[in-house]
């Protein structure tokens, strides 16, 4: 329903569930949940069957880099990776950076495709530093991952987030919406990973945070490259 523009209208998706129980679902007795949220979205909506909660998990070559991420170079590097489109709200990471101290430093990539593209690039090029848009091979995201400094999760509705867990699985911090609708939240660590959903101002406070800390930057990316292995697809 997000996806053709509904955003949050809790009659239509309620009516989804419900046909998409009836006309398929009702036939099982077990249904596999990627996440606790989508699980708890089942249950709410009715579904009896036994739920397993079990992480669709990330391909092992997404780990963290043999060499420690220097920081201190320029421009500071954020990434995003996601289908461009409005429930991902890319639009968001932009205004965010417009009030960030460090706008100017800051170089965003959005990793994807999608029908925002166009919109989120006469966006983008009001920054300093407009972004820069791709659609990347395996091993070209992981080197580019790697090279970034803060990943942004924006998105206000997500069944998993698997792009979340493959940039902390390579040790990538990041700083995740706490929409209600979003199963990315689960993997904050504290209140300094999370921002409030649809607040550029609240995701600039963030990002400034850790820009603004480096030493627990460090610190934080050796604890996410360690949750990161719990999803690992073997």
């Amino acid at each position: 329903t997000y996806n053709i523009g509904l955003k949050s209208f809790p009659p239509a998706a309620h009516l989804v569930y419900f046909f998409s129980y009836l006309l398929f679902y009702r036939r099982f007795s077990h249904i596999h949940c990627p996440s606790k949220f989508i699980a708890a979205q089942l249950r709410s909506h009715g579904y009896k069957a036994r739920l397993h909660v079990i992480s669709n998990g990330v391909h092992p070559a997404f780990v963290p880099p043999e060499k420690p991420r220097d920081h201190s170079s320029s421009p500071i590097k954020i990434l995003m990776i996601g289908r461009l489109s409005p429930e991902k709200r890319q639009d968001l990471l932009i205004r965010a950076v417009m009030k960030s101290r460090y706008a100017d430093r800051i170089q965003l990539y959005f990793a994807g495709k999608g029908p925002w593209e166009k919109k989120l690039r006469r966006m983008g090029s009001k920054l300093p530093n407009p972004p820069v848009f791709g659609y990347y091979k395996q091993d070209e995201l992981i080197r580019l991952i790697y090279d970034c400094d803060l990943y942004v999760h924006a998105s206000d509705v997500e069944i998993e987030a698997i792009s979340c867990i493959e940039a902390f699985a390579c040790g990538l911090v990041p700083v995740i919406s706490n929409s209600k609708r979003s199963a990315a939240a689960q993997f904050a660590f504290g209140p300094e990973h999370l921002f409030k959903a649809g607040s550029p101002q609240s995701l600039a406070e963030k990002i400034d945070y850790w820009l603004n800390n480096p030493q627990r930057l460090r610190e934080a990316e050796e604890k996410y490259a360690r949750l990161g292995k719990q999803y690992a697809l073997e």
